[in-house]
């Protein structure tokens, strides 16, 4: 097993978390701004605020009729993330790390943003605020400024908790953006292509690994779940000493004595439990299609025939070594889109 029973439990349910938390907001995108809101609006049964945070960001669904629609959106999406990493790469490179931090930073805000918002509408769609004279909904007007907070948090303070709780929010947002572009055969090209990409970047190139690492040490940050732990016999170790600490400091309370400082450096090594971003996102995105063109029930299969290949990939790789999850997710994805058109 890679990591611990508790470890590997933890990210499951984390993983599976932020797939549910996704269907909640990419199913209030599709009810009150995408084909499901439009209707509505025409018998006025839903009134759109005058400024949307949502519907600025967010592109207008498009039809992808023939293939050659399909591979035109896919190669403009992955050429983007390639062109994204290219930047990536050029700029930790020459190590400007405000710059990237700041990228950080911009990206993590307009995804909280967006999931706040869409998580909110169901309960105060109505609702409206007045900013400069202009209506908008009081749903976004509570998740811009709450996602300034906790981009603030996670950017900068660095907390482990909100670092983990941000997560399972930016990956819902940023799969709503990319979700009107596509369908699920094109979301299923975009696994195969992201998936032999992820293979390249971690087998071949190592420039996964290395992204990681210049992620954890220079900018204090990384795009994905993060669970730093110690090994059990470690964890030992560390409640020894605090024992002996502990009699030591009880024995000179009692004498009156000062204990010699005898400073003793101990070696304890910090294991790490992480699932990158993207291993959340674009399974998310695939989901996405999927509910809207099969619904909830097939959406749902989806996801848990997923976390089994996650559960897999956990269970039987190897402590120490990296692998590419995209891959085993896909695999995962696929096979919740086989058991949907056999049996749902």
């Amino acid at each position: 097993m890679k990591h611990s029973l508790k470890i590997t439990i933890t990210l499951l349910l984390m993983f599976l978390l932020a797939q549910f938390i996704g269907l909640s907001v990419m199913t209030s995108y599709y009810n009150y701004f995408g084909r499901g809101a439009e209707e509505r609006i025409k018998t006025s049964e839903l009134v759109q605020p005058e400024v949307s945070v949502v519907r600025e960001t967010v592109p207008p669904q498009i039809e992808l009729k023939k293939p050659v629609d399909i591979l035109r959106i896919v190669m403009v999406i992955v050429i983007s993330i390639l062109i994204a990493t290219f930047l990536f790469f050029l700029l930790s490179r020459v190590k400007i790390t405000v710059l990237l931090r700041a990228w950080f930073a911009f990206v993590v805000f307009v995804c909280l943003s967006l999931a706040f918002a869409l998580l909110l509408y169901p309960y105060m769609s109505t609702s409206t605020f007045s900013v400069l004279g202009k209506k908008m909904a009081l749903a976004e007007v509570i998740a811009v400024p709450l996602a300034a907070v906790f981009t603030f948090l996670k950017i900068f303070k660095r907390d482990i908790l909100a670092h983990n709780f941000t997560e399972l929010f930016i990956y819902p947002g940023l799969a709503v953006i990319f979700l009107p572009l596509l369908n699920v055969i094109a979301a299923a090209i975009l696994l195969i292509a992201i998936s032999i990409y992820d293979m390249i970047a971690v087998w071949k190139t190592k420039y996964m690994i290395k992204l990681a690492k210049f992620q954890i040490n220079h900018l204090k940050i990384f795009t994905g779940f993060f669970l730093p732990y110690v090994a059990p016999k470690d964890r030992v170790r560390i409640e020894k000493m605090r024992a002996l600490a502990k009699r030591e400091a009880e024995k000179a309370k009692r004498t009156g004595k000062k204990p010699r400082k005898k400073e003793k450096k101990v070696k304890i090594k910090v294991q790490i439990a992480a699932l990158g971003g993207g291993d959340v996102a674009f399974p998310l995105i695939f989901v996405g299609t999927i509910l809207f063109q099969f619904g909830l029930a097939a959406a749902t299969v989806t996801i848990l025939s997923t976390a089994l290949a996650l559960l897999l990939l956990l269970t039987f790789g190897e402590k120490g070594k990296f692998y590419p999850a995209m891959p085993f997710l896909s695999a995962g994805c696929f096979l919740g889109l086989i058991l949907t058109l056999l049996f749902l």
